[in-house]
C-alpha cells in the first residue's frame, strides 16, 4: 500500500502551483452581490484564455481605488472617464482597453442637473441653494455639475451649499426628499426616477463610457492582449448575458477617446469636501 501513497504524493507535487487570482475592483454602484452577478459571466468568459480566477473587491471611493491600483493591489478596474484620467495622470501603467456601449449601441453618456418638479427655485438668491453631488472624482460630480449649475442659475457652484453624498441613487433620493434643491448625476439614473417627480433641467456634453482598466505592471502583455481581443470579439449572445450596464457590447479605447475631457481636466481644482 505504501507504493500507492508515494505515487499519489509524486502526482500532487507534479501539479503546477496555482497562480494567484486576479483582483477586479469597482465602486459599489449597487449592492455587492449585484455587481458580482453583473461581471461574473464576463470574467468566466475571459478566464478560459487567462487560466486565472478573478476575485472581486469593492472600494469605498475612487481615491482609494486609485491608490490601491498604483500600489499594484488591483489588476483590473471598472471606472468612469474622470477617475480613469486621474489614474492615468498618476500611473502610466494604467491602460484602459475597452469602453461599454449603452442599450442603444452608443458609446458615451451624459451627466445631468436635476430638481424636484414641483419646486420653484429662488434663482435670484443662488447662495440659498443646496446641491447634492456624487463623490469628488465622479464624472457626474463637481466636474460636470459645476458648469451645469453655472449655466442654469447664472452663479458659481462654489457660492452655493454643496455636499458629496456619493451614489447617484442617493443624490436622486435626497433631491426627491427635499433635502437638496439640485443634484448632479448620470442621465440614465435620473431617467429611472422621472416617475417620482425628478426633473432633468440641464445636460452635459457626452463623455466616454465606463471603461475596463488593466494594470500593465501586474498583467503580462499576453494577458492584456487576450483580454482586449476576447472582449472586442465577444459575440452578442455572449455579452447579452452580462450585467445590464455592460451587456451591449464594447468599443476599443483609442488615444483620442479622452481628448476632449483632457482639454478642461483640472483635478486639483475639484474640492475634496463639501462646504456645509
Amino acid at each position: 500500500m505504501r507504493w500507492i501513497y508515494y505515487i499519489g504524493l509524486i502526482s500532487i507535487c507534479a501539479l503546477p502551483l496555482e497562480a494567484r487570482s486576479l483582483i477586479f475592483a469597482s465602486l459599489p454602484y449597487k449592492n455587492n452581490t449585484g455587481i458580482v452577478e453583473d461581471f461574473a459571466p464576463m470574467f468566466r468568459y475571459l478566464e478560459r484564455d487567462l487560466n486565472r480566477s478573478v476575485e472581486f473587491r469593492f472600494e469605498p471611493s475612487y481615491q482609494k481605488l486609485i491608490a490601491d491600483f498604483i500600489d499594484d493591489k488591483i489588476d483590473i478596474a471598472y471606472m468612469g472617464p474622470l477617475p480613469t484620467l486621474a489614474l492615468m495622470k498618476q500611473d502610466a501603467s494604467a491602460l484602459p482597453v475597452v469602453t461599454f456601449n449603452d442599450a442603444k449601441g452608443k458609446n458615451g453618456y451624459r451627466c445631468v442637473l436635476v430638481k424636484f418638479t414641483p419646486d420653484m427655485l429662488e434663482l435670484e438668491h443662488p447662495q440659498t441653494l443646496k446641491v447634492a453631488l456624487t463623490e469628488p472624482l465622479s464624472t457626474c460630480g463637481y466636474f460636470s455639475t459645476a458648469p451645469l449649475v453655472q449655466t442654469y442659475a447664472n452663479a458659481p457652484l462654489s457660492t452655493m451649499h454643496y455636499r458629496y453624498i456619493h451614489k447617484h441613487d442617493e443624490v436622486a433620493l435626497a433631491v426627491l426628499r427635499g433635502e437638496f434643491h439640485l443634484g448632479g448625476m448620470k442621465e440614465s439614473i435620473a431617467e429611472s426616477y422621472r416617475s417620482l417627480g425628478l426633473e432633468i433641467i440641464a445636460y452635459s456634453p457626452i463623455v466616454p463610457s465606463f471603461a475596463l482598466i488593466l494594470n500593465t505592471k501586474t498583467l503580462s502583455s499576453e494577458q492584456i492582449e487576450a483580454i482586449r481581443t476576447r472582449l472586442l470579439n465577444a459575440p452578442a449572445k455572449e455579452y447579452a448575458s452580462w450585467g445590464k450596464e455592460i451587456s451591449w457590447g464594447v468599443q476599443a479605447v483609442h488615444p483620442d477617446t479622452y481628448r476632449h475631457m483632457q482639454l478642461f481636466f483640472d483635478m486639483e481644482s475639484i474640492p475634496q469636501e463639501g462646504n456645509f
